[in-house]
């Protein structure tokens, strides 16, 4: 092509890379297939043409110069792709819309006679560039999390080997897994966190470390997520392998994936978050259940209630009793809090053991209990509850340094005879409980009776 033999032609063609060749006095000599596949200019066009009429006007100074170099001084040059990303107008089609980026050497060669010539060679590195930029872009997701590695952003985003020494420094647990979940690198906060040194000989599983009454929901969990490709994020119990702590760990994955978009692994973050777990768990709980006797307290009971309302729809009944204590004043009165604190939790203990599983029971402060029953036939079965919840609370109570006797009053309501809505089934079961109570004074009356007529109130 131009100034070379048939068979240079043929070798300069096969190349994939542009080959250009320049003379003494700037004009093209060479000109081989890539450069006409890739600037739209082909060979006879540009041979017998100066470099710079054939990009006017996108050609770079800084080019024109490193050639004048070659030729001139016999000096090389090497326009790296990251300082000077595009410094040809060179597409990947004809007409195409971004330009390639490009590593460029700008070589002095032998010409005809003593003259000296300039080879410019072009290599497209344009996937390499990408590349840059998606491990730039982990690299980022990873220092935001860990936040006390910002100074190090830039040196994470240039390759791997980086990331890892960073990672090993880092403050946070980080590991890399395969697709199956295999560990293929861990950093020494990670493997401090678990007790356990890991070595690329032997294959371990990241969720090994995993507690065993969490591992099964976790494995579940993650196989899922790895099939998908997605994101895993999950909390879990951890126990270290040394000292057999169990802790909470949460763990952030984030998917690897190669060129072709396909997941080939994971890499995640593992932070120690056990102390605001606990207490997270405690405030749950305090929220949640009676501290003192372990029962529901009014909020989820409510809550119950609400959704029993709403799954019934006025098409099936169920029923609220009030449970009031009497005598407790008395036993408070006479043997002090603590006694009246071990009375509240037997009839606690009773009131579970009498009632069926799908039943409620809530202690709604003081010496007021309610029960919410799930289902029933007739009132004569709420009878028979209160009977058995009768003779459960009347048996005598051991606190220690003698045993108390007491009774209670039951008051009940019955969806949706009583009321269609919570408050009112509320107010006739408490009503009919004060009902009950205030008969019960009476002496020689029937208790159960009294106390579950819902018509007394």
């Amino acid at each position: 092509m131009g100034a070379v033999t048939p068979i240079a032609d043929h070798i300069t063609d096969a190349i994939a890379a542009g080959l250009v060749v320049i003379d003494a006095h700037g004009i093209v000599r060479v000109w081989n297939r890539w450069m006409e596949e890739h600037s739209a200019v082909a060979a006879p066009a540009a041979i017998g043409r100066a470099l710079s009429d054939i990009f006017e006007p996108g050609l770079e100074r800084r080019v024109l110069m490193a050639i004048r170099e070659a030729v001139d001084f016999g000096l090389a040059s090497l326009l790296s792709h990251a300082l000077h990303p595009s410094p040809f107008p060179l597409h990947a089609y004809r007409n195409a819309g971004d330009r390639l980026k490009q590593s460029v050497t700008i070589s002095p060669i032998a010409g005809e006679g003593a003259a000296r010539w300039c080879l410019i060679q072009i290599n497209d590195v344009t996937s390499l560039v990408k590349r840059e930029q998606l491990l730039r872009q982990q690299t980022r997701q990873l220092t935001e999390k860990l936040k006390t590695l910002t100074q190090a952003q830039e040196q994470l985003r240039r390759n791997e080997m980086r990331f890892r020494e960073l990672a090993r420094q880092a403050p946070v647990g980080i590991f890399e897994t395969d697709l199956f979940g295999r560990i293929v690198f861990a950093n020494e906060r990670w493997q401090h966190m678990v007790g356990h040194l890991w070595d690329h000989h032997r294959v371990d599983a990241w969720y090994d470390v995993v507690a065993i009454e969490d591992r099964e929901s976790v494995v579940q969990n993650w196989k899922r997520a790895s099939e998908s490709g997605a994101r895993y994020q999950t909390e879990f119990r951890c126990t270290n392998r040394n000292s057999m702590r169990k802790f909470w760990v949460s763990v952030d994955a984030m998917p690897v994936r190669n060129d072709d978009g396909q997941t080939v692994g994971y890499i995640a973050t593992a932070i120690d978050i056990h102390d605001a777990k606990e207490t997270s768990l405690r405030n749950a709980q305090q929220a949640t259940f009676d501290a003192l006797t372990g029962l529901y307290n009014r909020t989820p009971f409510n809550e119950r209630l609400g959704k029993a309302i709403e799954s019934a729809a006025g098409r099936h009944q169920f029923a609220l009793m009030f449970i009031d204590l009497d005598r407790f004043k008395a036993v408070n009165d006479a043997h002090g809090h603590e006694a009246g604190d071990l009375v509240l939790k037997a009839i606690a203990r009773r009131l579970r053991r009498l009632l069926r599983v799908d039943d409620t029971v809530a202690r709604f402060g003081g010496d007021e209990f309610v029960v919410l029953l799930a289902d029933f036939r007739d009132e004569r079965d709420l009878a028979r509850v209160a009977a058995k919840i009768d003779r459960a609370i009347a048996q005598p109570i051991n606190i220690g340094t003698c045993h108390v006797e007491l009774g209670c009053s039951v008051g009940c309501s019955i969806y949706p005879r009583d009321g269609a809505d919570a408050a009112s089934l509320m107010r006739r079961a408490d009503g009919n409980m004060y009902e009950a109570k205030h008969v019960r004074r009476e002496p020689g009356d029937d208790i159960a009776a009294r106390n579950l007529d819902p018509s007394s109130a």
